[in-house]
């Protein structure tokens, strides 16, 4: 016998149950495209804040490898032998060479200030606010100009990031989260040949040879993914250093009185030729003994100080006294 085919269809119940199955697919479908579109726009945004970051970094090395020379940093008034001018974690002032158009004829280097500085409160110029969780990392410059001929011999002291008495200033990057731990970690970094410099007084920065930077960038400390690292080293291959100065001393003639100095144990760490002078017991020796070596004769008979002092073509001095028992 043929069994006919059931037309009766789905009940009432199939279909509800079929519907709310679908609709727990459907549900679960846009929550999971709405996730991924969330992580989408989340890993975006850090990689947006790392590139900005990074372009921040390398345009720091350039302007660190392009440090103002030390005979270019020499003004009307004054000389300014030192590139680096303040050697902070997070507040890093140097001076370099400005690539764009001449600002004033007493300064044909075209030497200009750079500083870079982290703001972690206040009002962000451009809207937000700044706090440790998200830091902004600025850079101000200091030109010279017709008003200006000749670049200030000390920076702006105004400790405020950004401060006051600057020409001009950028946002570099944003969120970097270097404050938001303890201890922070310092976004600059200095060492010289002998390691890292820790101390900010002027003969500690003259030591300096390499400058390394830290970036911890994190758009959202709070949510994945972490906090991104960026660092960037730097040789200083600019940064003046003070000379040593040093000289040996012989009596060639104990008849004559005749004493001979020779201060070729001085040095100048970047090989830089040095000028010598010479005094004895307090006073200016002539023009005519002002040489490396130098040889005096008839010297009154007793013990006599003699003290050299040597130059760097900057202008950085280095001076050694000693106790000299001619006759």
């Amino acid at each position: 016998m043929t069994r006919g085919r059931d037309q009766s269809g789905f009940t009432v119940i199939e279909l509800a149950v079929a519907a709310s199955i679908s609709l727990v697919i459907l549900g679960a479908t846009m929550t999971l495209l709405v996730s991924m579109m969330k992580s989408r726009q989340v890993t975006a945004r850090h990689n947006d804040a790392q590139q900005q970051a990074r372009q921040g970094v390398d345009r720091l090395a350039r302007q660190l490898r392009n440090l103002a020379s030390p005979a270019d940093v020499i003004t009307t008034t004054t000389i300014q032998p030192k590139s680096v001018d303040r050697n902070l974690a997070f507040d890093l002032v140097f001076k370099d060479v400005d690539e764009g158009p001449m600002t004033s004829a007493s300064n044909p280097a075209n030497v200009r200030r750079v500083r870079y500085c982290l703001q972690t409160s206040g009002t962000i110029l451009g809207g937000g606010t700044a706090s440790v969780q998200r830091g902004v990392l600025w850079t101000q410059f200091q030109r010279t100009s017709g008003a200006v001929p000749t670049l200030p011999a000390t920076a702006p002291t105004d400790p405020a990031c950004p401060g006051a008495g600057w020409n001009s200033q950028q946002r570099v990057t944003d969120y970097l989260t270097n404050a938001n731990a303890t201890p922070t970690r310092p976004l600059f970094r200095y060492s010289s040949a002998a390691g890292e410099i820790t101390g900010t007084t002027p003969a500690e920065r003259e030591q300096i040879i390499r400058v390394e930077t830290d970036l911890r960038v994190d758009p959202d400390p709070l949510a994945s993914p972490t906090e991104a690292r960026l660092a960037s080293s730097v040789l200083l291959r600019n940064q003046n250093r003070v000379p040593t100065a040093f000289f040996d001393s012989i009596v060639i003639n104990s008849l004559t009185c005749t004493v001979q100095l020779n201060a070729s144990g001085s040095e100048d760490p970047e090989n830089k030729r040095l000028t010598y002078t010479w005094y004895l017991d307090g006073a200016l020796m002539p023009a005519n003994y002002q040489n490396r070596v130098l040889v005096q004769r008839t010297v009154p008979t007793g013990t006599h100080t003699y003290k050299l002092e040597v130059n760097d073509p900057a202008g950085l001095k280095a001076s050694y006294s000693k106790g000299i028992s001619v006759c």
